[in-house]
């Protein structure tokens, strides 16, 4: 049977609508906590940095429990969000209702938004879940015809240095790839930040240490609740910092893109 990926996440966020919902389900509710702290910390910096304070349109994609809708909310913006699943979209309704939300697979179907509307697009931890090419291609189509003229699209995945990566329900491709999507979709790269470094499966290490570290650290983490409870809060400044100053990461990244037009 093929895979029905609106079906997974009904059903995944019906049980779980929180932040092991939309994280990592293998690891426990206090590592996935630290985890969106640090996260909320790198895209605070970048949307402070990328959007003006002008009350303009933003939009962001596979919303899930709404963890980046809280963080657009520090900011004087109009806020739209979309989600493959009718589970996170009612629910997001009701959490933000002066938000406006839309239940769309933006692989397969197109935006309902104008031209040139929005000012920034995001979307965290999500691409990676288009496994078709084609999807991916007509995602980036879609937010570049939405974007302004110089507006940014800002996103996070592994991006590969050796060769795309399929695992269960995800494909994570190679940078060169997503380099060469996204100038065929009309985008210029301008930055790529480090969005982990040790809070994140290091897929892309180039050396053993990395991974070493990752796997003895979840192992622990699941095993001992008191570890578990300790570990994340005293790494947390560690990852702070490694992710402020680091572009490249063994683990999962942000790239920042311009909308050329």
């Amino acid at each position: 049977m093929s895979f029905d990926a609106k079906q997974y996440w009904d059903e995944r966020l019906s049980k779980h609508y929180d932040l092991v919902g939309v994280g990592d389900i293998s690891l426990t509710m206090n590592y996935n906590i630290w985890s969106y702290k640090i996260t909320k910390a790198v895209l605070k910096r970048l949307f402070t940095k990328y959007s003006t304070s002008q009350k303009l349109d933003v939009l962001d994609i596979g919303s899930g429990t709404g963890f980046v809708i809280d963080i657009w909310k520090e900011f004087p913006k109009n806020i739209h969000g979309i989600d493959i699943s009718s589970t996170a979209v009612n629910l997001l309704t009701q959490k933000y209702p002066d938000c406006k939300f839309y239940e769309i697979d933006a692989g397969k179907e197109p935006m309902p938004f104008a031209d040139n509307q929005m000012e920034v697009v995001t979307a965290s931890s999500v691409l990676y879940h288009l496994e078709e090419d084609d999807a991916l291609d007509m995602l980036l189509s879609s937010v570049h015809r939405v974007l302004r003229k110089d507006g940014y699209f800002i996103f996070s995945d592994n991006f590969m240095h050796q060769s795309n990566l399929s695992i269960t329900h995800q494909k994570c491709r190679t940078l060169e790839s997503y380099e060469n999507a996204l100038k065929k979709n009309g985008f210029e790269i301008v930055d790529r930040v480090a969005n982990y470094y040790l809070f994140n499966d290091p897929i892309d290490a180039k050396s053993k240490t990395v991974p070493r570290i990752w796997a003895r650290l979840t192992k622990y983490s699941r095993k001992w609740k008191w570890f578990d409870s300790i570990v994340w809060p005293l790494l947390y400044p560690i990852e702070w910092l490694l992710t402020r100053f680091s572009k490249e990461s063994p683990a999962q990244e942000v790239m920042i893109c311009k909308a050329i037009k």
